[in-house]
């Protein structure tokens, strides 16, 4: 009996022994070997932050349309390739306005064949829009006369062969793998065959137009014909002059009020086809000078002024 119990004497301080540290125990390593902590979420990127609530601090286009803006309200507008017509309303922060609180029509006038003719836009809940159905675009002034929560809208856009996809799509949207433009005179430069075109509008209502070869370097304007509509309530279309002495095409308007202006040139190149361009000009904080926006690169590229997004754009 002595020699048991001597034995459980000798064998307990082993078992607690055991459930102490070893020496040496490393609390680092330990820890290193459990589940390791999660990582933080990513920094949101520009496109994930919410829309700007800043009013008419936000131009692009929600349905591939042009926006247009009149007072405290705007108006996307988009002319498909078959003739369906849409216009989305939405406030000074481009809150969608319901197609209820807006009424009006649209006035179609080619400048070649064909009849000039006003449609009534009736409300596509669906859609949220007020839409229409006209003939297949060609070249062709399109005036809407609006009532957006009994404040009149009124204004005209040229829209080309094809639609509005025309002017936002090709050459606002370069393809991948295409290059970005520079602004060699603080104006909007846009792509055309074998070259580019420049243009600058400035808030006293001057337009310049420089045509420039495919490093972006002057070339002669002489033998261009071309015209510029600026997407503004009571803008006319205005010919363009070529400017011997400066080799440019000027061209004038009322002076600008608005920050943000959109304008569609119609350019004939010397020797060329007629194109159809969309201009988004910034004019924020420039008194006498207006500069360019340039839709492949974001709000920061570009040159001269300082811009809201990439077509918070007109």
């Amino acid at each position: 009996m002595r020699q048991i119990l001597l034995s459980l004497l000798v064998s307990i301080p082993l078992v607690a022994c055991s459930t102490k540290e070893t020496p040496g125990h490393d609390h680092a390593r330990a820890a290193s070997t459990e589940a390791p902590a999660a990582a933080p979420p990513p920094a949101p990127t520009p496109q994930d932050q919410a829309a700007s609530t800043r009013p008419h601090a936000d131009h692009n286009a929600r349905h591939g349309g042009l926006v247009t803006m009149e007072g405290d309200n705007h108006v996307e507008v988009v002319v498909a390739a078959d003739g369906a017509i849409d216009l989305y309303a939405s406030d000074a922060v481009r809150t969608p306005i319901p197609p209820k609180d807006v009424t009006g029509t649209i006035t179609i006038e080619p400048k070649g064949k064909g009849e000039k003719q006003t449609l009534t836009l009736a409300p596509n809940e669906a859609k949220g829009s007020l839409s229409a159905k006209g003939p297949a675009p060609d070249k062709a002034d399109y005036t809407w006369d609006l009532k957006v929560r009994g404040a009149p809208m009124k204004m005209t856009l040229t829209v080309p062969a094809g639609g509005t996809a025309s002017l936002v799509d090709a050459p606002a949207e370069h393809p991948a793998g295409d290059h970005v433009h520079g602004s060699p005179h603080g104006g909007v430069v846009q792509s055309l065959p074998g070259g580019h075109v420049e243009v600058k509008l400035e808030k006293t209502g001057d337009i310049t137009v420089w045509m420039l070869d495919a490093a972006e370097k002057p070339r002669s304007a002489k033998g261009v014909t071309a015209s510029l509509r600026p997407v503004v309530a009571g803008a006319k279309e205005v010919q363009l002059a070529h400017d011997e002495k400066a080799d440019v095409l000027r061209g004038k308007i009322d002076p600008v009020k608005q920050d943000h202006v959109d304008g569609v040139l119609s350019i004939t190149p010397a020797g060329g086809t007629a194109t159809s361009l969309r201009f988004a000009f910034h004019l924020e904080g420039h008194a006498g000078a207006g500069a360019g926006h340039d839709a492949h690169k974001g709000h920061d590229a570009h040159t001269g002024h300082d811009a809201h997004t990439g077509h918070e754009g007109h």
